[in-house]
């Protein structure tokens, strides 16, 4: 266990969603291996294997439960089995999410429902599920994984930049309600990271659509970004360095695409939208001057 690790002697609980790949499985891994019991969860079992095989061969202290977080029994019953069995929950990962590319006009609605029943209401519903427990021992923390996209919107995702644009704003809010009591929010900001995410992300391309300028400035930035994606290892040491810190910090951005976050407050609204009416190869040029990201590279 690390040795700045200021937490109480028994090994601390911690509850992570969307653990079958990504970050939330590099997470369960690398906290396992640092100290923490994990309480790793997925909606679907079957995906479990390469998880439980780290398990079996390295003996490290994860437990596996199936949870879908747009479920409320399912919430309930997971966090009243750990309860159960380990008598308390000190960290809850809030990791599991979807993603979507569409312009807002014609984006389903049920796949807008079901983006924010994962990204936001998910994280909503299990914060609330282990807060008590958390206030009774005085100790504990909530950790969302956001997204640089939940500081900066971006053309054709809408709705996901909405989804994590409302996790900022829940979780600042928390974390001045419960500071009070002893209790820690974190926010973790990926960029562009080397996830399945992409893979499962509804594409709803139309060459005759009136938006596929949007389209096509959307998948360029990630056409280019995808080859330079940030290994999830490198979040779940974030993750490990955010819980383990004796300052409290609320936000922890890190990955390819940043900048967009750094740079994004140095620009005019009107100048930021106004790239989007150019031409692509001003586009791709102005994109560059404005955030260091060569997006000429994806169309090479």
């Amino acid at each position: 266990m690390p040795a700045n690790k200021p937490m109480m002697d028994t090994m601390d609980n911690c509850l992570i969603t969307g653990t079958s790949t990504g970050i939330g499985y590099a997470a369960a891994i690398h906290l396992a291996r640092n100290g923490f019991r994990i309480h790793a969860t997925m909606r679907d079992l079957t995906t479990k294997g390469p998880l439980q095989e780290i398990i079996e061969t390295e003996k490290v202290p994860i437990v596996i439960h199936r949870l879908d977080v747009t479920d409320r029994s399912s919430i309930d019953e997971v966090v009243t089995d750990i309860l159960d069995s380990d008598g308390h929950i000190d960290i809850l990962i809030n990791n599991a999410g979807l993603s979507n590319a569409c312009p807002m006009e014609i984006y389903p609605e049920d796949e807008h429902r079901l983006l924010f029943e994962t990204n936001y209401w998910g994280p909503v519903h299990l914060t609330q599920a282990v807060l008590p427990g958390m206030r009774a021992q005085g100790r504990g923390s909530i950790v969302n994984v956001s997204s640089i996209l939940g500081r900066v919107a971006v053309v054709n995702q809408a709705a996901y930049c909405a989804s994590k644009f409302a996790i900022e704003a829940f979780s600042e809010s928390l974390a001045l309600e419960v500071a009070p009591m002893g209790l820690r929010v974190i926010i973790i900001e990926p960029g562009v990271i080397a996830t399945p995410i992409f893979e499962k992300t509804p594409i709803h391309y139309d060459k005759k659509s009136p938006y596929r300028q949007a389209m096509r400035q959307g998948g360029r930035f990630y056409r280019a970004s995808i080859p330079q994606a940030t290994p999830p290892e490198e979040v779940a040491e974030i993750m490990l360095q955010a819980l383990t810190s004796e300052q409290p910090q609320l936000r922890w951005l890190h990955g390819h695409g940043a900048s967009l976050v750094e740079q994004r407050p140095n620009i005019q609204d009107e100048d930021y939208i106004a790239m989007t009416t150019l031409d692509d190869e001003t586009y791709n040029a102005r994109f560059k001057d404005f955030f260091g990201i060569d997006l000429a590279v994806s169309s090479k």
